[in-house]
């Protein structure tokens, strides 16, 4: 039973869907090499910057459309859809017009709005549960933009980095053009009332506290080689735990039409099986970075680490349940007592104690420890009202078929 769950369609689409997250990670180190070379560390450095705002500009936005688009109604997710590429195709507008004035703001406007005008192309696929069709595209994405901008570096004369990032930017036109023939002759739709915007809003806010606060807080209190080195490790276990992630969104369709029974998703066992053979890989890393000497305690941060994997590739997929239950208010609560949680053991151990990044470990460590204790109790354990009327067949454990 347990090798034909792990040979499950939905596992076969969660790795599909790791694979194409691998290949743009592996383009996106590449343009960031190729970028350093042709224009500069300097230039590169205005370009993260202005990709770090955009993320900040677009997380909270786009956070509150795609929650909603994984569990209300057809006619309500068309219409909120809608509404989400009009928002991204503004933010893109609005870019295109201070690109001249101001690059960071103008390419963080541009990149902003084209996510979000892209996610909302994408939203169907990732509402029936296809996050390796959805994967797809993104590496598509970003392969194109990558060619385009190489191309500005390598053909022009003297490439600038307003020239490079505007042929990068191309791409997001054609997205823009694509969502809005989408969603033509759809009326708009307010994404829910006043309170649940709010509390979707603090979630994404939440989330990017703990997930960059972290790093930025260990360079502050120790200096900007440990917090390069915890922030490798950081990565490494992220970058571990989407398969997690991909994979419980396999069950997206199934558990909306369930209403969010923990039944329809993940059977706990399997949970628990990919979740440690997660952290038993990042483990196996950090022994043979161990043995390699251990540069700047990444090994031994990888050792912790891979505790934190298994914690957290739990997390993730009870939260994308909690999502299905509409339960909007225990994941933020959670989520903010997790960031109190990490970062002030992390001041204090990194800090005062003197562990440096294996405090930030440690910290990481305790606040999944709340995450995953809090999720199951209130996930696991929750029981649907009783239906009033039957309206939908029983749901079948996993995903038959699909696109791979």
């Amino acid at each position: 039973m347990v090798i034909r769950s792990l040979l499950s369609p939905n596992l076969i689409k969660a790795g599909v869907a790791s694979g194409w997250v691998l290949g743009g990670r592996v383009m996106g180190l590449g343009w960031t090499m190729l970028l350093i070379f042709r224009l500069g560390l300097g230039d590169y450095g205005e370009y993260a910057m202005a990709y770090a705002v955009s993320a900040m500009i677009a997380a909270p936005i786009d956070n509150i459309f795609l929650v909603r688009s994984l569990r209300v109604d057809e006619e309500t997710f068309r219409r909120e859809r809608a509404t989400r590429m009009l928002v991204g195709a503004a933010l893109l507008l609005a870019g295109a017009a201070c690109f001249t004035t101001s690059f960071i703001v103008g390419f963080a406007l541009i990149v902003a709005g084209g996510e979000i005008s892209f996610n909302s192309y994408k939203s169907f696929l990732l509402r029936d549960g296809h996050p390796n069709v959805v994967m797809r595209f993104d590496a598509i994405r970003q392969a194109a933009s990558i060619i385009l901008g190489a191309f500005a570096l390598f053909v022009l004369p003297e490439p600038t980095l307003g020239t490079v990032v505007a042929c990068y930017s191309t791409p997001y036109l054609v997205v823009v053009i694509l969502a809005a023939v989408q969603a033509r002759g759809t009326k708009p739709a307010r994404p829910g009332d006043s309170w649940q915007i709010l509390l979707l809003w603090l979630d994404a806010g939440a989330l990017a506290v703990y997930l960059q606060g972290d790093v930025l807080l260990i360079g502050l209190i120790t200096d900007s080689e440990v917090a390069g080195a915890y922030s490798v490790t950081s990565v490494i276990a992220l970058a571990a735990t989407a398969f997690a992630q991909m994979f419980v969104q396999t069950y997206h369709e199934r558990l909306r039409v369930a209403g969010g029974d923990p039944a329809a998703g993940p059977r706990p066992v399997l949970i628990l099986i990919i979740s440690c053979l997660l952290g038993v890989a990042v483990l196996v890393l950090g022994l043979i970075v161990l043995a390699a000497g251990d540069p700047e305690q990444i090994g031994s941060m990888l050792l912790g680490m891979s505790v934190f994997v298994v914690l957290h590739a739990i997390a993730l997929i009870l939260t994308t349940v909690l999502y299905l239950q509409r339960r909007d208010g225990h994941r933020v609560l959670a989520g903010w007592v997790a960031v109190v949680v990490k970062l002030g053991l992390l001041a204090l151990l990194a800090g005062p104690v003197g562990l440096g990044g294996i405090g930030a470990v440690i910290a990481c460590i305790a606040a999944e420890v709340v995450l995953v204790i809090w999720y199951v109790r209130v996930v696991l354990l929750w029981r649907p009202s009783p239906p009033v009327a039957v309206t939908q067949p029983i749901v079948p454990p996993h995903i038959e078929g699909g696109p791979v």
